[in-house]
């Protein structure tokens, strides 16, 4: 996984700046924003891990002409970007936040992202146009999720939940004046979003079905099996669809078809296309291996027992 371990000491580097910028916030808020911050440092145990948030103005930089420190500054500025809208997302989805500061934190975290980027782009600047439209795409997304279906109907929809995200793209190739080189990194960026909220969905399905979130899967299940769109699902039959009927199998035939489109950034961007390369790897584990246990099962229960056994010892 060199698209990680080429870019830890940076990564380090750039937690440590986001760490000793929120120390200067006053008192009350100072320490509530670093333990929120360190609930995503990604180079932690058991931590959130938005790899491609922190990492994509480094995956970008090897093919431009700007400076590996400026690429950490971009990083900072997006490690304050996903606070932010980590924190709006959490008080959308919780009106009554435990911590009743929360929205003034994200005010005061949303000032420094925007700092960083005022250093580098003046008022009149372009980048400013490519700000405002990723956050239109970000407030739409969210907003219209669950009345859209977008991963059925639109699916580039699922990526501009991260919209944001694309501050890198535009930053860094504007910066290295190579502003035609936006839109085909806006579009292959929106490819990786997808796969990785299709995988993120097949990890949380459970948690979003009691929370009644939307999820990419569950939506898959209910196409294939025609049924309506006011189906609230329960949740032994999405069990029946994962492992009885192999929907795995198609959902990763999806993230396959994804990688494919990217084949043409294998030369300009060749982490972020190992990046997605490690998504696909993920979700076709995950389906080969429920498909071998129900073969197996298919096969006898004896057969099945043996080899958990032996692959257990």
């Amino acid at each position: 996984m060199l698209w990680l371990s080429n870019y830890e000491e940076d990564l380090q580097q750039a937690f440590a700046n986001a760490d000793k910028s929120l120390s200067a916030f006053p008192p009350s808020f100072s320490q509530p924003a670093r333990d929120f911050l360190d609930k995503f440092h990604v180079l932690k145990e058991n931590r959130s891990k938005n790899y491609i948030c922190y990492l994509l103005p480094f995956w970008l930089q090897e093919k431009s002409s700007v400076s590996i420190a400026d690429c950490r500054r971009i990083a900072v500025a997006n490690i304050f970007g996903m606070m932010y809208y980590h924190l709006i997302d959490e008080l959308m989805d919780n009106p009554e936040a435990r911590f009743k500061h929360q929205l003034p934190l994200a005010d005061l975290v949303h000032i420094e992202f925007m700092n960083i980027y005022r250093d580098y782009f003046p008022t009149g600047s372009p980048f400013w146009s490519y700000f405002r439209k990723y956050v239109i795409e970000w407030a739409e997304a969210v907003t219209h999720e669950n009345i859209n279906d977008f991963f059925l109907n639109h699916p580039v929809r699922v990526a501009h939940k991260a919209a944001p995200v694309k501050l890198s793209v535009a930053a860094v190739y504007l910066l290295s004046r190579q502003e035609q080189m936006i839109p085909v990194l806006e579009d292959s960026v929106d490819t990786v979003l997808i796969s990785l909220q299709m995988l993120d969905d097949w990890m949380d399905w459970e948690k979003d079905l009691k929370e009644g979130s939307y999820n990419c899967l569950v939506a898959l299940i209910r196409a294939k099996n025609q049924l309506p769109e006011d189906w609230e699902p329960a949740p032994q039959e999405i069990k029946q669809a994962i492992y009885t009927e192999g929907i795995l199998v198609d959902y990763a035939h999806q993230v396959e078809a994804h990688h494919k489109t990217l084949d043409h950034i294998h030369s300009i961007a060749p982490h972020l296309y190992d990046f997605h390369e490690f998504l696909l790897y993920n979700i076709q584990q995950a389906a080969q291996q429920i498909e071998r246990d129900r073969e197996l099962l298919e096969n006898g229960g004896l057969e099945y027992w043996l080899s958990k056994k032996i692959s257990n010892s």
